[in-house]
């Protein structure tokens, strides 16, 4: 490996001018720059990292952490945050916790211990003490999608209450009655959040309507299929469901395929996230879309700039939805 002690005896000066050339600091001449310069070139000479960050006490990494990478909404978020995080000079490690609060504080203290210099932080649930016992505080965080209430330097998290009930208030101008929810995991904003929206909604437009059953826990195909059997094998089935998910979703349409339940003609369905895939299920799905690019961008916009000052104002920023309409809810295809 090349050292700086390699590139200082190629251009004839001394280890500490190499460096202080290199990293464009101290009052050099131009032709001792360019004589370091040109025998840094020519040796391949890639400066320590490691070394820099014993400096310098950053890392230039950012730690993304997520409940399910596969999640289409959490790679595109991935996609975003990793764009911005690289324009402004960092770089990202990625930790999947699988929808677990263990392997999330697992997580966290990985990339404590790798010296990162912020988190973005998509919480499974984790309680306000938990989490500041992981962190301690010592590096900023922007929580996206799920946080923890006044905890870290901000977050951005999607409309779900405007989101849900734009499907409820849709399903209801269908004519439908009886409406179930798909609901996600309760210790997440997002979970949580949909199910207050949906218990809000359905109460504007009682008692003409009920709640035909709220079943689910957590965001899977496999707790969509389970749920959507839970539902349907009541007393009294609904005709109509709010998804929380697309992974909900997609799990209710496997369920009401293998029982013969039509969708829409059997059983309307709607769901949160509108996924890139939607439109090309059978039937098309009705979903609530929103940008999950820019999600990730605003939340590692927020990180740059807290990790860029020594006492952040905390921002929390909320991400308009829009109903997309598709053949799934009853709507012409």
């Amino acid at each position: 490996m090349v050292t700086l002690a390699d590139v200082a005896k190629r251009a004839g000066v001394s280890a500490s001018t190499a460096s202080r050339a290199l990293n464009g600091r101290g009052e050099l001449s131009d032709r001792t720059r360019a004589a370091v310069a040109d025998a840094a070139r020519a040796l391949q000479f890639q400066p320590s990292q490691l070394a820099r960050s014993l400096r310098t006490s950053t890392t230039h990494t950012v730690g993304f952490v997520v409940p399910d990478v596969s999640s289409p909404f959490y790679a595109a978020a991935l996609k975003g945050a990793q764009t911005t995080l690289h324009d402004a000079g960092y770089r990202t490690l990625l930790m999947d916790c699988e929808q677990s609060a263990e392997r999330e504080v697992e997580a966290l203290q990985t990339l404590l211990a790798h010296r990162v210099d912020g988190l973005l932080v998509s919480t499974v649930g984790l309680g306000r003490e938990q989490y500041e016992d992981v962190t301690g505080g010592r590096v900023p965080c922007v929580f996206f999608d799920s946080s923890i209430v006044d905890t870290g330097e901000g977050s951005v998290i999607l409309d779900n209450h405007a989101g849900i009930a734009l499907l409820v208030d849709h399903l209801v101008g269908h004519g439908h009655r009886r409406i179930g929810l798909l609901a996600g995991s309760p210790s997440e904003t997002s979970g949580f959040e949909r199910r207050a929206a949906f218990e809000q909604a359905m109460a504007r437009h009682a008692p003409d309507v009920a709640i035909a059953g709220v079943a689910g826990r957590e965001w899977s195909l496999l707790e969509g299929h389970r749920a959507t059997v839970e539902l349907l094998e009541s007393g009294e089935p609904p005709t109509a469901i709010v998804a929380s998910s697309v992974e909900l979703a997609l799990g209710a349409m496997r369920a009401c395929r293998e029982r013969g339940v039509r969708v829409p003609d059997d059983l309307a369905l709607a769901s949160f996230d509108d996924a890139y895939f939607a439109e090309l299920l059978d039937p098309p799905l009705t979903a609530v879309a929103y940008r999950p690019r820019e999600v990730g961008e605003a939340a590692a916009h927020l990180l740059v700039e807290a990790m860029g000052d020594d006492d952040p104002a905390r921002r929390d920023l909320r991400f308009d939805v829009q109903l997309v309409v598709r053949g799934s809810c009853g709507c012409a295809a």
